[in-house]
């Protein structure tokens, strides 16, 4: 898509410019375009915009938080390389590309500018992969974040709901998204504790209440087996009780509490 001879630097007014239909990226966070525009004051645009010519002026393909930023710091102008040579298909994975390598676009963006990409050019994950230099997976993973319900979507979108857990919810019913992604704001679940929860709403495990001494020793064998180390039950007519796991080592222990799941650096 690279064409030198059809690309040329310009210094254009920041007027003339109006952002493009196909923009992937629709979110701009206030701060951090406050917090460019503070440094454009400073230094300038080290990066030009790129652009394509109109009848009406200049329509930008990319770099459109640096043109924005540009006006609040109150610039004319603006450097921009303008690219005429580009249809529209090419033009939107210009700026799609660019979005993907400074990382600026919201999981949700990037997931809608994919399937926008693959449908423009009929490829599959392998060839959008191919064409933005991401791996089969990564297109994978974020297109199934359109699968997201709608307020889901929104909570990955503003920061509330994390590109981790939302690979997680993407495969669940929406009722089910909307309650477990309740649970991740309101508790700030990490990935590894959103995916223990719904581990056990899939595979709730059964209650389990013996009433022979043979089921008790069934119960500690299996346990014991679980846990790589012996386990003793001892159960009082009220009903209270003690779970005994015996260890001979802490290498042992370091066993029985990974087996357990339990990662202290979660």
């Amino acid at each position: 898509m690279s064409n030198p001879i059809a690309s040329q630097i310009r210094i254009v007014p920041v007027d003339l410019i109006r952002p493009g239909s196909n923009q992937a990226r629709r979110h701009f966070d206030p701060a951090a375009l406050e917090e460019l525009a503070r440094s454009i004051g400073e230094s300038g645009v080290i990066q030009p915009i790129v652009l394509r010519t109109r009848v009406w002026g200049f329509e930008l393909l990319a770099g459109e938080r640096r043109w924005r930023a540009a006006q609040q710091a109150g610039l004319h102008d603006i450097p921009a390389v303008v690219r005429d040579d580009l249809d529209d298909d090419e033009a939107f994975v210009l700026g799609l590309i660019e979005n993907l390598q400074r990382e600026s676009l919201s999981p949700i963006e990037t997931a809608a500018g994919l399937k926008r990409l693959g449908e423009a050019f009929e490829l599959t994950h392998d060839q959008i992969g191919d064409r933005i230099g991401k791996s089969r997976e990564y297109v994978s993973n974020y297109l199934r974040l359109l699968n997201l319900e709608a307020h889901v979507a929104t909570l990955v979108n503003e920061g509330h709901v994390m590109l981790g857990h939302a690979k997680v919810l993407a495969g669940m019913p929406a009722a089910d998204q909307l309650r477990f992604a309740d649970e991740i704001v309101r508790h700030k679940l990490t990935v590894r504790q959103l995916e223990r929860r719904v581990s056990q709403h899939r595979h709730p495990r059964p209650v389990f209440s013996p009433g022979k001494p043979g089921d008790w020793e069934r119960l500690e064998r299996q346990l014991s087996d679980l846990v790589g180390c012996p386990v003793a039950i001892s159960l009082e007519k009220n009903g209270h009780g003690e779970l005994r796991v015996s260890f001979h080592s802490l290498d042992e222990l370091d066993g029985v509490i990974a087996r357990l799941g339990y990662n202290p650096n979660t």
